[in-house]
């Protein structure tokens, strides 16, 4: 132990050339495809979890309003509050379901950018790098859309209206 690197402990033996901070190696090909792979691998996750959670979101919601609107059947001296109770809920499902939108778009256009290093495999070649970029306009032109999320949105919003006016009417 007595003249052992701390810098190289766990690591072999063989002489390494240190460069200065922020200078990294060149990658090769096969490890800038690592790259892309595990991050499209990462994109593809950041989808389904945004699509799950509009889901499990509507799954929540739709179930307050009908407890809101059964409350509302025995208990007519409290009918303003469970309007507003009701109101409130859809204002947070409409916030929240826009914004898991924009995350969901945004995820989509991270993987539209990985993918543009199959679609150009020159881009892989290129000393220049960058599979973690800004994003564009042009990687925001996704090829798929996440219509089947306007269903339950749908459902929420025309739970919401109908339960509201049958607060209101009783």
């Amino acid at each position: 132990m007595g003249n052992e690197s701390i810098g190289n402990a766990g690591c072999s033996s063989a002489p390494t050339k240190m460069e200065s901070a922020g200078k990294y190696p060149s990658l090769n090909f096969s490890d800038k495809l690592s790259v892309i792979n595990a991050l499209m691998e990462q994109d593809r996750i950041e989808i389904r979890e945004r699509q799950e959670a509009v889901f499990r979101l509507t799954y929540l919601v739709v179930p307050g309003f009908l407890a809101i609107a059964g409350f509302s059947a025995d208990h007519h001296n409290v009918k303003g509050l469970l309007i507003l109770a009701l109101l409130l809920i859809l204002a947070i499902y409409l916030v929240s379901f826009f914004t898991f939108r924009k995350w969901l778009d945004d995820s989509r256009a991270c993987q539209q950018i990985r993918e543009e290093f199959y679609q150009q495999p020159d881009l892989l070649c290129s000393e220049d790098f960058t599979p973690i970029r800004p994003i564009t306009e042009k990687d925001r032109e996704l090829r798929f859309k996440d219509n089947a999320l306007w269903l339950p949105f749908g459902v929420t919003v025309v739970s919401a209206v109908v339960l509201l006016t049958y607060i209101m009417l009783a």
